[in-house]
Protein backbone atom coordinates (compact mmCIF):
# COMPACT_ATOMS: atom_id res chain seq x y z
CA UNK A 1 0.00 0.00 0.00
CA UNK A 2 1.35 3.20 -1.27
CA UNK A 3 1.36 6.18 1.30
CA UNK A 4 1.54 9.91 0.59
CA UNK A 5 3.56 12.06 2.61
CA UNK A 6 4.16 15.49 2.90
CA UNK A 7 7.38 15.80 4.99
CA UNK A 8 10.27 18.07 5.66
CA UNK A 9 13.49 17.57 6.45
CA UNK A 10 14.28 18.29 10.53
CA UNK A 11 18.11 17.09 10.32
CA UNK A 12 20.84 15.81 8.39
CA UNK A 13 24.01 14.14 9.96
CA UNK A 14 26.43 12.31 8.63
CA UNK A 15 28.17 9.44 10.92
CA UNK A 16 31.40 7.27 10.31
CA UNK A 17 30.37 3.51 10.80
CA UNK A 18 33.78 1.78 12.10
CA UNK A 19 32.98 -2.29 12.04
CA UNK A 20 34.21 -4.51 14.70
CA UNK A 21 37.12 -5.87 12.18
CA UNK A 22 38.40 -3.61 9.69
CA UNK A 23 40.55 -6.55 8.59
CA UNK A 24 37.19 -7.40 6.77
CA UNK A 25 34.97 -4.56 6.74
CA UNK A 26 36.00 -0.91 5.03
CA UNK A 27 34.81 1.80 7.30
CA UNK A 28 32.12 3.90 5.32
CA UNK A 29 30.06 7.41 5.81
CA UNK A 30 25.92 7.40 5.72
CA UNK A 31 23.73 10.15 5.97
CA UNK A 32 20.88 10.32 7.79
CA UNK A 33 18.05 12.03 7.33
CA UNK A 34 15.37 13.35 9.57
CA UNK A 35 12.25 14.20 8.00
CA UNK A 36 8.67 15.23 10.22
CA UNK A 37 5.10 16.21 9.30
CA UNK A 38 3.97 19.54 10.22
CA UNK A 39 1.89 18.04 12.46
CA UNK A 40 4.74 16.27 13.87
CA UNK A 41 2.89 13.07 13.84
CA UNK A 42 4.78 11.26 11.04
CA UNK A 43 8.73 10.61 10.98
CA UNK A 44 10.94 9.27 8.51
CA UNK A 45 14.24 8.20 9.51
CA UNK A 46 16.41 7.43 6.17
CA UNK A 47 19.97 5.96 5.90
CA UNK A 48 22.37 6.16 3.21
CA UNK A 49 25.63 4.68 3.12
CA UNK A 50 27.89 6.60 0.65
CA UNK A 51 28.53 4.17 -2.15
CA UNK A 52 27.50 3.46 -5.47
CA UNK A 53 27.55 0.11 -6.24
CA UNK A 54 25.95 -3.23 -4.63
CA UNK A 55 29.26 -4.78 -4.35
CA UNK A 56 30.77 -1.77 -1.89
CA UNK A 57 28.19 -2.70 0.82
CA UNK A 58 30.26 -4.13 3.76
CA UNK A 59 28.71 -7.28 5.26
CA UNK A 60 27.24 -5.43 8.25
CA UNK A 61 24.77 -3.55 6.34
CA UNK A 62 21.93 -4.84 4.41
CA UNK A 63 22.70 -4.82 0.55
CA UNK A 64 20.15 -2.48 -0.77
CA UNK A 65 20.92 1.49 -1.29
CA UNK A 66 18.66 3.23 1.40
CA UNK A 67 17.09 1.97 4.82
CA UNK A 68 14.09 4.19 5.91
CA UNK A 69 12.53 3.43 9.34
CA UNK A 70 9.06 5.73 9.61
CA UNK A 71 6.85 6.44 12.44
CA UNK A 72 3.25 6.81 10.77
CA UNK A 73 0.01 6.90 12.77
CA UNK A 74 1.44 5.43 16.40
CA UNK A 75 2.76 2.55 13.87
CA UNK A 76 6.68 1.88 13.23
CA UNK A 77 7.72 0.64 9.59
CA UNK A 78 10.85 -0.24 8.28
CA UNK A 79 11.45 -0.16 3.96
CA UNK A 80 14.11 -0.42 2.11
CA UNK A 81 15.37 1.08 -0.75
CA UNK A 82 17.13 -0.48 -4.04
CA UNK A 83 19.72 0.74 -6.05
CA UNK A 84 18.51 1.92 -9.07
CA UNK A 85 19.93 -0.10 -11.52
CA UNK A 86 18.51 -1.98 -14.82
CA UNK A 87 17.71 -5.08 -12.35
CA UNK A 88 15.77 -2.93 -9.31
CA UNK A 89 12.77 -4.39 -10.21
CA UNK A 90 13.53 -7.83 -9.52
CA UNK A 91 15.56 -6.24 -6.28
CA UNK A 92 12.52 -5.69 -5.41
CA UNK A 93 10.35 -8.29 -6.12
CA UNK A 94 12.93 -10.63 -4.61
CA UNK A 95 12.74 -8.47 -1.28
CA UNK A 96 9.11 -8.49 -1.31
CA UNK A 97 9.37 -12.75 -1.55
CA UNK A 98 11.90 -13.16 1.18
CA UNK A 99 11.44 -15.15 3.96
CA UNK A 100 11.39 -13.94 7.18
CA UNK A 101 14.77 -16.04 8.16
CA UNK A 102 16.47 -14.49 5.32
CA UNK A 103 19.31 -11.86 6.33
CA UNK A 104 17.95 -9.08 5.16
CA UNK A 105 14.52 -9.93 6.89
CA UNK A 106 16.34 -10.77 9.65
CA UNK A 107 17.68 -7.14 9.78
CA UNK A 108 14.74 -5.73 9.20
CA UNK A 109 12.94 -7.25 11.89
CA UNK A 110 16.31 -5.99 14.32
CA UNK A 111 15.79 -2.31 13.22
CA UNK A 112 11.94 -2.46 14.13
CA UNK A 113 12.30 -4.25 17.64
CA UNK A 114 15.31 -1.83 17.90
CA UNK A 115 12.98 1.55 17.13
CA UNK A 116 10.11 0.20 19.03
CA UNK A 117 11.86 -0.18 22.23
CA UNK A 118 13.96 3.13 22.12
CA UNK A 119 10.81 4.99 21.20
CA UNK A 120 8.72 3.44 23.80
CA UNK A 121 11.82 4.17 26.09
CA UNK A 122 11.71 7.76 25.20
CA UNK A 123 7.94 8.29 25.19
CA UNK A 124 8.49 6.74 28.98
CA UNK A 125 11.23 9.57 30.15
CA UNK A 126 14.33 7.28 29.85
CA UNK A 127 17.08 8.74 29.84
CA UNK A 128 20.81 7.11 29.39
CA UNK A 129 22.35 5.97 32.75
CA UNK A 130 26.02 7.03 31.79
CA UNK A 131 27.55 9.45 29.87
CA UNK A 132 30.51 8.13 27.69
CA UNK A 133 33.67 10.87 26.64
CA UNK A 134 33.52 13.30 29.08
CA UNK A 135 37.47 13.34 28.89
CA UNK A 136 38.29 11.86 26.00
CA UNK A 137 35.99 12.65 22.15
CA UNK A 138 34.50 9.43 20.65
CA UNK A 139 35.89 9.94 17.73
CA UNK A 140 39.77 10.65 18.95
CA UNK A 141 39.48 7.57 20.40
CA UNK A 142 37.94 5.33 17.98
CA UNK A 143 40.39 6.77 15.20
CA UNK A 144 43.27 5.68 17.78
CA UNK A 145 41.36 2.50 18.75
CA UNK A 146 41.22 1.47 14.95
CA UNK A 147 45.00 2.28 14.56
CA UNK A 148 46.15 -0.08 17.09
CA UNK A 149 43.85 -2.26 16.36
CA UNK A 150 44.89 -3.14 12.94
CA UNK A 151 48.21 -3.20 13.58
CA UNK A 152 48.97 -5.28 16.64
CA UNK A 153 45.83 -7.48 17.25
CA UNK A 154 46.04 -10.26 14.82
CA UNK A 155 49.72 -10.79 15.81
CA UNK A 156 49.25 -10.58 19.85
CA UNK A 157 45.93 -12.86 19.50
CA UNK A 158 48.20 -15.35 17.50
CA UNK A 159 51.01 -15.50 19.49
CA UNK A 160 49.24 -15.27 22.85
CA UNK A 161 50.76 -17.54 25.24
CA UNK A 162 49.08 -16.95 28.85
CA UNK A 163 46.14 -19.14 30.30
CA UNK A 164 43.66 -16.29 29.77
CA UNK A 165 41.44 -15.47 26.67
CA UNK A 166 43.53 -13.11 24.40
CA UNK A 167 39.96 -12.24 22.15
CA UNK A 168 39.34 -10.24 25.61
CA UNK A 169 42.65 -9.16 27.10
CA UNK A 170 44.20 -8.03 23.51
CA UNK A 171 41.00 -5.68 22.73
CA UNK A 172 40.45 -4.52 26.26
CA UNK A 173 44.22 -3.29 26.44
CA UNK A 174 44.67 -1.91 23.00
CA UNK A 175 41.50 0.25 24.09
CA UNK A 176 42.90 1.65 27.04
CA UNK A 177 46.00 2.18 25.19
CA UNK A 178 44.45 3.88 23.03
CA UNK A 179 42.42 5.88 25.50
CA UNK A 180 45.63 6.60 27.67
CA UNK A 181 47.53 8.13 24.25
CA UNK A 182 44.22 10.64 23.02
CA UNK A 183 44.29 11.56 27.37
CA UNK A 184 47.80 12.16 26.86
CA UNK A 185 47.82 14.01 23.92
CA UNK A 186 44.70 16.19 25.16
CA UNK A 187 46.85 17.32 28.69
CA UNK A 188 50.22 18.11 26.79
CA UNK A 189 51.63 15.45 27.45
CA UNK A 190 54.42 14.39 24.68
CA UNK A 191 55.94 11.30 24.22
CA UNK A 192 59.63 12.50 24.87
CA UNK A 193 58.58 14.74 27.72
CA UNK A 194 57.68 12.22 30.12
CA UNK A 195 57.90 8.45 31.64
CA UNK A 196 54.97 5.93 32.33
CA UNK A 197 55.14 3.63 34.84
CA UNK A 198 52.38 0.50 35.17
CA UNK A 199 52.24 -0.63 38.47
CA UNK A 200 50.89 -3.98 38.52
CA UNK A 201 51.52 -4.64 35.08
CA UNK A 202 50.30 -8.13 34.65
CA UNK A 203 51.18 -9.59 31.17
CA UNK A 204 53.02 -6.49 30.13
CA UNK A 205 50.97 -5.99 27.09
CA UNK A 206 50.43 -2.08 27.97
CA UNK A 207 53.90 -1.81 28.09
CA UNK A 208 55.01 -3.74 24.91
CA UNK A 209 52.82 -1.49 22.98
CA UNK A 210 53.30 1.96 24.39
CA UNK A 211 56.94 1.12 23.97
CA UNK A 212 56.81 0.20 20.50
CA UNK A 213 54.47 3.82 20.15
CA UNK A 214 57.06 5.70 21.02
CA UNK A 215 56.71 6.45 24.89
CA UNK A 216 59.24 5.94 27.58
CA UNK A 217 58.90 3.58 30.79
CA UNK A 218 58.60 1.05 32.45
CA UNK A 219 56.58 -2.10 33.77
CA UNK A 220 56.71 -3.66 37.36
CA UNK A 221 54.86 -6.69 39.15
CA UNK A 222 55.04 -8.91 41.77
CA UNK A 223 55.01 -11.89 39.35
CA UNK A 224 56.62 -12.28 35.94
CA UNK A 225 54.54 -13.53 33.26
CA UNK A 226 55.25 -16.34 30.02
CA UNK A 227 54.39 -13.27 27.71
CA UNK A 228 57.38 -11.51 28.99
CA UNK A 229 59.86 -13.30 27.22
CA UNK A 230 57.85 -13.26 23.77
CA UNK A 231 58.45 -8.66 23.71
CA UNK A 232 61.04 -7.57 21.87
CA UNK A 233 64.70 -6.45 23.76
CA UNK A 234 63.57 -2.79 24.28
CA UNK A 235 60.78 -4.12 26.01
CA UNK A 236 62.10 -6.92 27.89
CA UNK A 237 64.09 -4.96 29.27
CA UNK A 238 61.99 -2.48 31.28
CA UNK A 239 59.77 -5.30 32.93
CA UNK A 240 60.61 -5.42 36.30
CA UNK A 241 59.69 -8.15 39.32
CA UNK A 242 59.55 -6.22 41.84
CA UNK A 243 57.22 -5.62 44.86
CA UNK A 244 55.83 -2.19 45.47
CA UNK A 245 56.08 -0.91 48.54
CA UNK A 246 55.31 2.92 49.36
CA UNK A 247 58.00 4.76 51.33
CA UNK A 248 55.82 6.31 53.57
CA UNK A 249 56.01 2.62 55.06
CA UNK A 250 59.45 2.13 55.39
CA UNK A 251 60.87 5.67 56.47
CA UNK A 252 60.70 7.99 59.18
CA UNK A 253 58.01 10.51 59.77
CA UNK A 254 58.70 13.96 58.13
CA UNK A 255 59.35 15.42 61.16
CA UNK A 256 61.69 12.66 62.60
CA UNK A 257 63.37 12.99 59.44
CA UNK A 258 63.49 17.37 59.75
CA UNK A 259 65.09 16.57 63.54
CA UNK A 260 67.21 13.48 63.03
CA UNK A 261 68.24 13.54 59.11
CA UNK A 262 70.64 10.94 60.16
CA UNK A 263 67.83 8.12 60.49
CA UNK A 264 66.71 6.79 57.03
CA UNK A 265 64.11 4.10 58.05
CA UNK A 266 61.25 4.11 60.55
CA UNK A 267 63.64 0.85 62.54
CA UNK A 268 60.25 -1.60 61.73
CA UNK A 269 60.43 -5.38 60.83
CA UNK A 270 58.69 -7.43 58.83
CA UNK A 271 57.92 -11.34 58.44
CA UNK A 272 57.87 -13.79 56.03
CA UNK A 273 56.50 -16.82 56.66
CA UNK A 274 58.82 -19.39 54.49
CA UNK A 275 58.47 -22.88 54.55
CA UNK A 276 58.96 -24.13 58.23
CA UNK A 277 60.60 -21.30 59.60
CA UNK A 278 59.98 -17.13 59.58
CA UNK A 279 62.49 -14.69 58.14
CA UNK A 280 62.53 -11.10 58.90
CA UNK A 281 62.89 -7.94 56.95
CA UNK A 282 63.81 -4.39 58.15
CA UNK A 283 63.29 -1.10 57.22
CA UNK A 284 66.17 -0.67 56.02
CA UNK A 285 67.03 -3.99 54.07
CA UNK A 286 63.80 -3.34 51.81
CA UNK A 287 64.77 0.36 50.85
CA UNK A 288 68.11 -1.40 49.97
CA UNK A 289 66.49 -4.35 47.99
CA UNK A 290 66.79 -4.42 44.45
CA UNK A 291 63.75 -6.43 44.70
CA UNK A 292 61.25 -3.69 46.48
CA UNK A 293 60.07 -0.81 44.40
CA UNK A 294 59.58 2.40 46.76
CA UNK A 295 58.62 4.99 43.86
CA UNK A 296 61.04 7.31 45.34
CA UNK A 297 63.59 6.76 42.44
CA UNK A 298 60.64 7.50 39.76
CA UNK A 299 61.27 10.90 37.35
CA UNK A 300 59.32 14.12 38.57
CA UNK A 301 58.08 13.74 35.13
CA UNK A 302 56.14 10.22 35.79
CA UNK A 303 52.97 9.33 34.93
CA UNK A 304 51.43 6.23 37.14
CA UNK A 305 48.64 3.57 35.16
CA UNK A 306 47.28 1.10 37.63
CA UNK A 307 45.11 -1.07 35.40
CA UNK A 308 43.26 -3.58 37.30
CA UNK A 309 45.79 -3.30 39.79
CA UNK A 310 44.18 -4.65 42.68
CA UNK A 311 46.06 -3.46 46.05
CA UNK A 312 47.80 -0.98 44.87
CA UNK A 313 44.42 0.32 43.58
CA UNK A 314 43.61 2.93 46.63
CA UNK A 315 47.30 3.78 46.82
CA UNK A 316 47.82 5.07 43.83
CA UNK A 317 46.61 8.87 44.55
CA UNK A 318 48.71 9.01 47.41
CA UNK A 319 52.26 7.96 45.04
CA UNK A 320 52.89 11.38 44.08
CA UNK A 321 52.58 11.18 40.67
CA UNK A 322 49.88 11.96 37.50
CA UNK A 323 47.79 8.77 37.37
CA UNK A 324 44.94 6.85 35.85
CA UNK A 325 43.57 4.21 37.82
CA UNK A 326 41.19 1.52 36.28
CA UNK A 327 39.72 -0.28 40.25
CA UNK A 328 38.64 -3.82 39.70
CA UNK A 329 38.59 -5.54 43.32
CA UNK A 330 38.47 -3.84 46.42
CA UNK A 331 41.90 -3.80 49.27
CA UNK A 332 42.56 -1.61 51.79
CA UNK A 333 45.82 0.37 52.13
CA UNK A 334 47.09 -3.24 54.05
CA UNK A 335 46.79 -5.10 51.35
CA UNK A 336 43.64 -6.26 52.71
CA UNK A 337 40.09 -7.61 51.01
CA UNK A 338 37.83 -5.12 52.06
CA UNK A 339 34.13 -4.12 51.16
CA UNK A 340 33.61 -0.18 51.70
CA UNK A 341 30.70 1.09 52.62
CA UNK A 342 28.50 3.37 50.31
CA UNK A 343 28.89 7.01 50.62
CA UNK A 344 27.17 8.80 53.92
CA UNK A 345 26.24 12.57 54.31
CA UNK A 346 26.00 14.00 57.87
CA UNK A 347 22.81 16.20 58.01
CA UNK A 348 20.62 17.39 54.76
CA UNK A 349 21.81 15.50 51.73
CA UNK A 350 23.53 17.92 49.36
CA UNK A 351 22.26 18.12 45.87
CA UNK A 352 24.13 16.14 43.62
CA UNK A 353 24.34 16.51 39.46
CA UNK A 354 23.36 13.54 37.95
CA UNK A 355 25.75 10.61 37.83
CA UNK A 356 28.01 10.38 34.76
CA UNK A 357 28.34 6.33 35.77
CA UNK A 358 26.21 3.70 34.81
CA UNK A 359 27.20 1.91 38.91
CA UNK A 360 24.96 2.15 41.21
CA UNK A 361 26.38 4.13 43.77
CA UNK A 362 25.67 1.64 46.51
CA UNK A 363 27.22 -1.40 44.61
CA UNK A 364 30.70 -2.66 45.96
CA UNK A 365 32.25 -1.35 42.62
CA UNK A 366 30.30 1.83 43.05
CA UNK A 367 31.58 2.33 46.58
CA UNK A 368 35.46 1.37 45.57
CA UNK A 369 35.21 4.15 42.61
CA UNK A 370 33.69 6.67 45.42
CA UNK A 371 36.81 5.64 47.99
CA UNK A 372 39.63 6.09 45.61
CA UNK A 373 38.08 9.15 44.52
CA UNK A 374 37.82 10.97 48.35
CA UNK A 375 41.78 9.60 48.44
CA UNK A 376 42.28 11.36 45.73
CA UNK A 377 41.11 14.47 46.75
CA UNK A 378 41.77 14.33 50.51
CA UNK A 379 45.28 14.48 48.66
CA UNK A 380 44.70 17.51 46.76
CA UNK A 381 43.89 16.16 43.06
CA UNK A 382 41.58 17.62 40.51
CA UNK A 383 40.12 14.15 39.56
CA UNK A 384 38.05 12.99 36.39
CA UNK A 385 36.38 10.67 35.35
CA UNK A 386 35.53 8.13 32.39
CA UNK A 387 34.00 5.01 31.74
CA UNK A 388 35.84 3.30 28.99
CA UNK A 389 34.56 1.73 26.08
CA UNK A 390 36.56 -1.30 27.05
CA UNK A 391 34.88 -4.83 27.17
CA UNK A 392 35.02 -5.03 31.02
CA UNK A 393 32.60 -4.76 33.27
CA UNK A 394 35.08 -3.25 35.46
CA UNK A 395 34.99 -0.32 32.84
CA UNK A 396 35.40 2.86 35.31
CA UNK A 397 38.77 5.02 35.70
CA UNK A 398 39.64 7.67 37.88
CA UNK A 399 42.65 10.27 36.73
CA UNK A 400 44.44 13.47 37.20
CA UNK A 401 47.63 15.05 36.04
CA UNK A 402 47.42 18.16 38.44
CA UNK A 403 46.86 19.51 42.30
CA UNK A 404 44.32 21.57 42.98
CA UNK A 405 45.52 25.51 42.68
CA UNK A 406 46.18 25.99 46.63
CA UNK A 407 48.79 22.93 46.40
CA UNK A 408 50.48 23.59 43.58
CA UNK A 409 54.33 24.03 44.57
CA UNK A 410 53.68 23.25 48.14
CA UNK A 411 57.15 21.93 50.34
CA UNK A 412 57.73 18.11 49.64
CA UNK A 413 57.48 17.93 53.90
CA UNK A 414 53.59 19.18 53.86
CA UNK A 415 53.23 16.47 50.98
CA UNK A 416 54.62 13.56 53.21
CA UNK A 417 52.60 15.06 56.51
CA UNK A 418 49.00 14.89 53.99
CA UNK A 419 50.00 10.70 52.99
CA UNK A 420 50.91 9.73 56.68
CA UNK A 421 47.49 11.58 57.77
CA UNK A 422 45.85 9.70 54.98
CA UNK A 423 47.02 6.84 55.81
CA UNK A 424 46.55 7.18 59.21
CA UNK A 425 42.39 8.21 58.31
CA UNK A 426 42.23 4.80 56.56
CA UNK A 427 43.24 2.93 59.47
CA UNK A 428 46.93 2.14 58.73
CA UNK A 429 48.50 -0.10 56.36
CA UNK A 430 49.79 -3.12 58.37
CA UNK A 431 50.02 -5.80 57.04
CA UNK A 432 50.98 -4.28 53.50
CA UNK A 433 54.79 -5.48 53.32
CA UNK A 434 54.06 -8.76 54.03
CA UNK A 435 51.03 -9.01 51.90
CA UNK A 436 53.30 -8.19 49.04
CA UNK A 437 56.33 -10.07 49.74
CA UNK A 438 53.58 -13.10 49.86
CA UNK A 439 52.43 -11.93 46.18
CA UNK A 440 55.67 -12.98 44.64
CA UNK A 441 54.70 -17.01 46.10
CA UNK A 442 51.63 -16.45 44.12
CA UNK A 443 50.25 -18.02 40.83
CA UNK A 444 49.33 -14.49 38.95
CA UNK A 445 45.59 -13.64 39.20
CA UNK A 446 43.67 -13.31 35.48
CA UNK A 447 41.49 -10.87 35.51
Amino acid sequence: MKIKLKLRNKYEIVRRIIPRNPYKDHIINQTCLVACSEDKNTTLVVYVPHIQTREEIPYYLPSVYGVGILHHNNKVSVHYLTFQDSSWRDEKQKITLMDLLERPMRTALRLLQTSSKHSAGVKAGYEKRVKLDLVVSKENFQNKYIYLKTKYSANLVKNWCESTDPKKHVFEDLAIKAFLMEYWKAKKFDAGNFEFRDLGCGNGLLVNILIQEGYKGQGIDARARKSWATYPEEVRSNLFEKIIVPSVLLKPHPSMARTSPEIKDNGKQFAEPTNNQVNYHSAGSLLKSPMVCTTEDFPKNTFLIGNHSDELTCWMPLLGFPFIVIPCCSHALSGARVRYPPRKFIGPQPKMEKSTSSIPQNSTYGSLMDHVEDIAILNGWKVEKEMLRIPSTRNAAIMSCEKVDELKGEPEEISQLRVFDIVSIEGGADGWVENSLNLMKKAPRNH
